[in-house]
């Protein structure tokens, strides 16, 4: 198996894991892989790549970034209660619930984003397109 085809494997297993659970989960001989295939990807900003459990130094996890997004949310239920689309008393009792619905929709739709950039990136490997995609060597045995 050549290193495209195992490059090509391995990114289809994140999207794959992307899909179904939102986030990919690898071990720690995996980190360099995966943070050049988010490098290259251009996805490396759009994701969070951390240990999965403090406890365990060998597990890790790529998610989407999700920092950005509370901000952005807390500012949406603001402004729609400044437009009189919602009133005070809603806005009052629904507003944690309304960010974390707001989070969750935007973190699902970051992950349809990486995902894209992904299938993106596995079509210039397979297409075998140089000059578009940088490759490196990632080292696979």
């Amino acid at each position: 198996m050549s290193e495209e085809e195992k490059i090509t494997e391995y990114i289809e297993r994140m999207i794959n894991a992307l899909k179904h659970f939102d986030c990919y989960v690898f071990e720690k001989e995996d980190l360099e892989i995966v943070s050049k295939i988010a490098e290259l990807a251009g996805i490396r900003k759009m994701v969070t790549i951390r240990r999965a459990d403090p406890r365990y130094e060998y597990i890790y996890v790529l998610a989407p970034r999700s920092i950005d997004l509370e901000d952005e949310c807390r500012l949406k239920a603001r402004q729609l209660l400044a437009e009189g689309k919602i009133d005070r008393l809603q806005y009052k009792k629904y507003f944690d619930y309304f960010v974390v619905q707001c989070i969750r929709h935007k973190e699902r739709e970051r992950v349809k984003e990486i995902i894209s950039r992904l299938e993106h990136y596995i079509r210039g490997v397979k297409g075998g397109a140089p000059s578009r995609i940088k490759r490196i060597s990632f080292g696979f045995t």
